[in-house]
């Protein structure tokens, strides 16, 4: 009898605890709590789950997730390294699984896992190997959907894939062929608001969550027109509450768009962050969108920024603006003084940090007309950014950058207040003078004109100016403006082909 018992013991114990995938309601709460920044939260949802059903394996993948936001957004070596050796092992866990390629979900969680692994490698500029851990995953998914053709989620990871191909700058291309990888913005673009079409009512409906996350950020890397996009807005805005992620794209989507004023409203409400996992970007963001409504007190937030973050990206471009602030107040030594930081902290993996580092190097503060030109444009202000400049005797722009940087805003300004044939002529006038420079304002003038005559329907005139913006090379922003400009070569290819 006791044998007998003990038998049926083992085979209960065995079965409750057999390793499968399910999507249920506790995973699906960890899941939203972990997107949403409640690391910790999440991280006790898990454990809950992991008691009441041992078995359930796709616990494993989201407590990847709370190891990589921690380490991508900290941007610290030692979280870093260890989510390299726990992913490492989560995905020797998956392998062991009893159920295996039985589940759609078996070489999802491992593709995901290897992806997050690979975002971080590029972070810390482990590129060759970031790139074959792309391609490892790129595979998976390619297996995945021949086993699985009907889960949604395969389109999240190729979706993904196709965008990140097709973002590739130009000095990694190599990188992309040798990992035998095709793609392009557009088409990743079109999968994933496939995927939220297709999610939406479905038990996998919290995942739109992350989906418009990524597209926020790609619209913010990839598209440089006027449009904020406001069906994608209107989108966000039911998660900006309660998720800092989201409340970021659609704060850096306003501001981009020239909508200071109601990215600030935002910035400054009150929500329940009180258990969120640090998100220092937010204070930044703050800090850059009262600095350009000239509005110095911003000093305090740039600060606050600064004693949070201990990170490597945007400490420069933060310590730049603390910079300007002093420059603006009337003190040109303590701009340099706060200036000079910027050649000893921090990074230079994002544009406004090269720029921050390039303009500590040269020395010479920037011109204080036009540095309040560019803020108040920057958020919108067009009349008043039109005030700073028009009419203003040429001493008082000496150096050749201002020269070129006055036509370049003067062409910014016209084209936001709808006078395109003028900011069309101030374009090719910046595009003719500053061709050979190592400043952006050609390059961004030729692409500012690609995506004119793009949104006018002049595919032609549009295809031949972001090919002129690709040619020109070693200007500022190289990376970002030949991203975009490569994007919209994508879009006028894609608009070619249906016609």
């Amino acid at each position: 009898m006791r044998r007998s018992l003990l038998a049926i013991l083992l085979l209960l114990t065995g079965f409750s605890a057999r390793a499968n995938f399910e999507f249920n309601e506790k995973v699906s709460e960890a899941y939203t709590s972990i997107i949403r920044l409640r690391l910790d939260q999440g991280q006790q949802l898990l454990r809950d789950e992991k008691f009441r059903h041992p078995g359930n394996r796709i616990v494993i993948l989201y407590e990847n997730y709370i190891d990589f936001l921690k380490a991508f957004i900290s941007e610290n070596e030692i979280a870093f390294l260890e989510l390299k050796k726990r992913s490492t092992q989560r995905l020797k866990q998956l392998d062991e699984s009893s159920s295996g390629e039985q589940s759609p979900w078996y070489l999802y969680a491992k593709a995901e896992i290897i992806v997050q692994e690979a975002l971080l490698r590029v972070k810390f500029r482990e590129h060759v190997t970031a790139a074959n851990q792309m391609r490892k995953a790129w595979k998976l998914i390619e297996r995945n959907e021949a086993l699985y053709p009907t889960f949604v989620l395969n389109r999240k990871l190729s979706g993904f894939l196709h965008t990140v191909v097709g973002a590739v700058p130009k000095e990694y291309h190599w990188l992309v062929d040798l990992a035998g990888m095709e793609g392009t913005i557009p088409q990743g673009v079109e999968e994933l608001n496939t995927l939220l079409r297709m999610l939406q009512g479905s038990e996998l409906e919290p995942y739109r969550e992350e989906i418009f996350f990524y597209l926020g950020n790609i619209r913010l890397s990839f598209y440089s027109g006027n449009d904020p996009d406001e069906g994608l807005l209107s989108q966000l805005d039911p998660y900006v509450f309660w998720s800092p992620l989201l409340r970021y794209s659609t704060v850096s989507i306003r501001m981009r768009a020239g909508r200071n004023d109601d990215a600030l409203q935002l910035l400054t409400r009150h929500y329940p962050d009180t258990f969120t996992y640090a998100f220092p970007f937010l204070t930044y963001k703050r800090g850059l969108a009262r600095l350009r409504k000239l509005d110095l007190g911003a000093e305090s937030d740039f600060r606050a920024f600064l004693n949070q973050y201990k990170g490597m990206n945007y400490v420069r471009a933060a310590w730049q603006k603390l910079a300007w602030i002093q420059l603006l107040k009337g003190d040109p030594d303590g701009y340099r003084q706060v200036i000079q930081t910027c050649r000893t902290t921090g990074d230079q993996l994002v544009d406004e940090d090269k720029e921050a580092f390039s303009e500590a190097l040269g020395g010479d503060p920037p011109n204080k007309l036009l540095l309040r030109a560019r803020l108040l444009f920057d958020g919108g202000y067009y009349d008043e950014a039109q005030d700073v400049i028009a009419g203003k005797p040429i001493d008082s722009f000496p150096r050749y950058r201002d020269q070129l940087e006055v036509t370049y805003r003067l062409a910014r300004i016209l084209q936001r207040q709808g006078q395109e044939a003028k900011a069309i002529e101030y374009y090719e006038t910046t595009l003719k003078n500053g061709s050979s420079a190592r400043y952006y304002f050609a390059a961004n003038s030729a692409l500012s004109l690609g995506n004119l005559y793009e949104e006018k329907g002049d595919l032609q005139r549009a295809l031949t100016y972001y090919q002129r913006c690709l040619a020109l090379d070693h200007h500022e922003y190289q990376n970002s403006i030949d991203q975009k400009a490569q994007a919209g070569l994508d879009r006028i290819a894609e608009a070619l082909e249906k016609q």
